[in-house]
């Protein structure tokens, strides 16, 4: 008796350990052969990674603070070549849970980290993190308070509570390029092509080049040397 009942507290221990606490299901990624491009118009190769995620409380992402995007950004899931990236069929998908703690079982996600209910997930597309000229990235979002419907679900995290339900975040949704373009939309960063879309939709993801290191910094004291000369005219 004493075997069976240490059996079973083993097997439940095994079955915690695999799905601890597995809440809903979040489905995201491309069609097949959707207009994915770098700022070029090439289309996306194998050296090509997308994250999903989303960033501290209390940082907005800008083109103006790129070089600081990768400490504050944390990753949700995330895809590569062989793994969910597809290159020669332009194919992103992607399948991770949300758990009950607010959490991601994504291997690529760190574990300590959250993601609550109602906060904004963000695509971010690159080819290398680093802060470089020779990097390109594109950092989206789907905008839930736009007018337009969206054709799958908005691009926001859910109740940690919900268990076995589902949602599909699709490219084919974003609306809003911070950095990069997406669906009609060119944000900040260098390109020398515009993409052909797919359909009269005008579908597509486009990474843009990041610029060079310090031309934030040159706004940032552009704009202090002015204010400091408002300073001394008004003396």
């Amino acid at each position: 008796m004493k075997r069976r009942l240490h059996l079973l507290i083993a097997t439940a221990a095994l079955l915690l350990t695999v799905c601890p606490t597995q809440g809903s299901t979040i489905f995201w990624g491309s069609l097949f052969n959707d207009v994915l491009v770098d700022s070029a118009g090439n289309a996306l190769d194998a050296s090509y990674s997308f994250e999903l995620g989303t960033f501290v409380p209390g940082f907005t992402p800008t083109s103006e603070n790129l070089p600081d995007w990768g400490a504050n950004w944390k990753t949700f899931d995330a895809v590569q070549d062989g793994v969910g990236w597809s290159p020669g069929d332009q194919f992103v998908e992607g399948t991770v849970n949300h758990t009950l703690t607010s959490g991601s079982d994504s291997g690529a996600a760190v574990p300590t980290d959250t993601f609550t209910q109602g906060t904004q997930a963000y695509l971010w597309v690159y080819n290398s993190k680093d802060y470089a000229t020779t990097s390109e990235w594109a950092l989206l979002y789907d905008d839930a308070g736009a007018t337009a419907v969206n054709i799958y679900g908005d691009w926001l995290f859910p109740d940690p509570a919900l268990e076995f339900d589902s949602f599909d975040w699709q490219f084919r949704d974003l609306d809003v390029a911070i950095f990069g373009g997406v669906n009609g939309a060119q944000g900040a960063g260098a390109y020398s092509a515009e993409p052909v879309p797919v359909g009269p939709e005008g579908y597509y993801v486009q990474t843009h080049t990041v610029p060079e290191p310090g031309s934030a910094l040159l706004v940032l004291v552009a704009g202090m040397l002015g204010l400091n000369l408002g300073h001394r005219r008004r003396r």
